[in-house]
C-alpha cells in the first residue's frame, strides 16, 4: 500500500520516517499550501530561476525577495500547516536522542523538544513532508501551465535545492 511506505530522512541528529497522506487529507492541505505559499513563491521564484542554475542564485539576490513574500504571511496560519504537515495525520516518526533512540510518532511535545534550538531543522522537516505528498504535483502544473519563470526549471527543482 502507498500509505504505508515510508521515506526516511536524517535532519540534523534525528531521524524521520514521513508516511504520505491519503490522497484528500494530501487535497485538503494542498489547497492551505497554495493559498499560504503560492503568494510567496512566486515572489521568490524570479530571484532564483534568473539563473543558469538554481544554485548559483546569491544570498544577497534572494534575500530581499523572501523578505517581502514571507512578510504577510501569518504566524499562526503557518503555524497551523506546520502542525498539519507534522503532527495531526500522524504521518511522521522520529527517533533521536529525545526518544531515547526509539522511533516514536511525532506529537506536539515531542515536536517542541526535538526542535527547541533548531527550529530550521523543523523547516527542513516541513519541505521534506511536501516533496514526499507533491513532489510529482509541481513538475505536472508546470508542465500545464508552463514556468511563471521562464526557465526549463520548476518550483520542484526550488524544493529539491531547499533540502
Amino acid at each position: 500500500m502507498k500509505q504505508m511506505e515510508v521515506t526516511e530522512k536524517v535532519i540534523g541528529d534525528n531521524t524521520f520516517y514521513i508516511r504520505p497522506f491519503p490522497a484528500f487529507t494530501a487535497a485538503n492541505i494542498s489547497g492551505e499550501l497554495a493559498a499560504l505559499l503560492a503568494p510567496a513563491l512566486g515572489s521568490i521564484a524570479p530571484a532564483f530561476f534568473s539563473k543558469e542554475n538554481v544554485e548559483d542564485a546569491e544570498l544577497e539576490e534572494v534575500l530581499p525577495a523572501m523578505s517581502s513574500a514571507f512578510s504577510g504571511i501569518s504566524g499562526d496560519k503557518f503555524e497551523a500547516l506546520m502542525k498539519k504537515l507534522l503532527i495531526t495525520h500522524k504521518n511522521v516518526s522520529v527517533e533521536g536522542e529525545a526518544t531515547d533512540g526509539k522511533a516514536v510518532q511525532l506529537t506536539y511535545d515531542l515536536a517542541n523538544e526535538v526542535f527547541c534550538g533548531n527550529v530550521q531543522d523543523m523547516y527542513i522537516l516541513c519541505i521534506q513532508v511536501i516533496k514526499v505528498n507533491y513532489s510529482g504535483f509541481f513538475g505536472k502544473l508546470t508542465a500545464l501551465f508552463g514556468n511563471p519563470a521562464g526557465t526549463s526549471e520548476g518550483i520542484s527543482t526550488l524544493l529539491n535545492t531547499a533540502s
